[in-house]
């Protein structure tokens, strides 16, 4: 803004000069002139008159020489501005000046209304599974919460295997002496003891009437015999129930299920073989008749991870399995497709470490399983 005025200034300035040149040169001019009209000009046609009025101007003088130039003269004032030209012409583009330096930054604007809500965005491709997160603390402890339904009876399981016999407990204090059960049924007549000392003789009693006839004595004789041979006979089974037990508790690994008792030696042998050793062991290979009974064959055949022959056979008639009492099965725990009687040499029957059944060839060896 400053660099207008001052160059409007020197303008004016070295005009001042220039006409004051000009005029300077002029008045010269002028002089010499008025000079030459007056004192200087060669006479023709007469002489001048007294003042100059009545003679005819004289011809034009060449053009003088050009003065030198004055000095220049002083700046004079600036002058008022002038009215505002015309817009000129846009000029060329200049070249780019070099960069300027960074000025300082401006204070933060205010921020700007809320943009309007874009459309949503595909959805993006799910990323790789994170890393799991550190394990977080305890939560605190929940309220008690309300009781569950009672739920379902389950299944009854299997009869676990008999446990060792227990240490023998202390002697308990002796218990009072129990009510009096009823009188039992009168039994047989026992044998007649032996003769007793002679009493005392008595009084003479007074004759009685005559009486009847008697019958003869042996009749009593008979039926004490009669007696004799039933107590034989109870004593005898006596004998053989024991003998019966006797064996049984020989017998090892045992499994009792109601009145029956099954037992196995551990040891395997083919059909035949088995049938032999359980019948002079005073039992019969082993028949089960209920799922109990089954259950309890089945521990003794996965203690021994080993399959058992059963009591079961269609040697009489194929595919009508029955006891060894040659009643139909009341009972049966087929594996599925079982029995089909393989090769049409299948007639036993072997119980699985699962419990289930499957026809097997009599020829081959099998754990030996015995009832009682």
């Amino acid at each position: 803004m400053l660099f207008l005025p001052l160059s409007t200034l020197i303008l004016l300035t070295q005009l001042s000069r220039i006409l004051g040149a000009e005029v300077k040169t002029y008045l010269q001019k002028t002089v010499a002139n008025a000079c030459t009209l007056v004192m200087c000009s060669p006479l023709e046609n007469g002489l001048p008159g007294r003042d100059g009025r009545d003679g005819r101007e004289g011809p034009r003088g060449e053009k003088g020489h050009p003065g030198l130039p004055g000095a220049v003269g002083h700046a004079g004032m600036p002058g008022p501005a002038g009215p505002i030209g015309p817009k000129g012409d846009n000029g060329s583009t200049g070249e780019p000046g070099p960069k300027g330096d960074s000025g300082p930054h401006g204070p933060p604007g205010m921020p700007g209304p809320a943009g309007r809500e874009g459309p949503s965005g595909s959805q993006g491709n799910i990323g790789p599974q994170g890393k799991p997160g550190p394990k977080g603390e305890a939560g605190p402890k929940g309220e008690v919460g309300a009781p569950g339904m009672q739920g379902l009876a389950g299944t009854r399981g299997l009869p676990g295997p008999k446990g060792e016999g227990g240490a023998p407990g202390e002697r308990g204090a002796t218990g009072n002496t129990g009510a009096a059960g009823p009188a039992g049924e009168v039994g047989p007549q026992g044998p007649p003891g032996a003769r007793g000392p002679p009493g005392l003789k008595g009084d003479r009693g007074v004759p009685g009437d005559r009486g009847a006839k008697g019958d003869s004595g042996l009749p009593d004789v008979a039926a004490l015999r009669q007696q004799v041979e039933a107590l034989q006979g109870q004593v005898q089974h006596l004998q053989a129930v024991f003998l019966q037990h006797k064996k049984v508790e020989l017998f090892p690994n045992g499994r009792g299920v109601g009145k029956k008792i099954f037992k196995t030696g551990g040891f395997e042998k083919s059909f035949q073989d088995v049938q032999r050793v359980c019948t002079q062991a005073g039992g019969q290979v082993a028949s089960p008749r209920s799922v109990a009974e089954n259950a309890a064959v089945q521990q003794l055949v996965m203690a021994h991870n080993k399959a058992a022959f059963l009591g079961v056979t269609d040697t009489k008639t194929e595919g009508r399995f029955t006891y060894p009492t040659g009643e139909p099965l009341a009972y049966s725990n087929w594996a599925p497709g079982e029995p089909n009687n393989n090769g049409e040499a299948e007639n036993c029957v072997e119980i699985l470490t699962n419990g289930k059944w499957n026809d097997k060839s009599c020829g081959q060896q099998r754990l030996v399983v015995c009832e009682f």
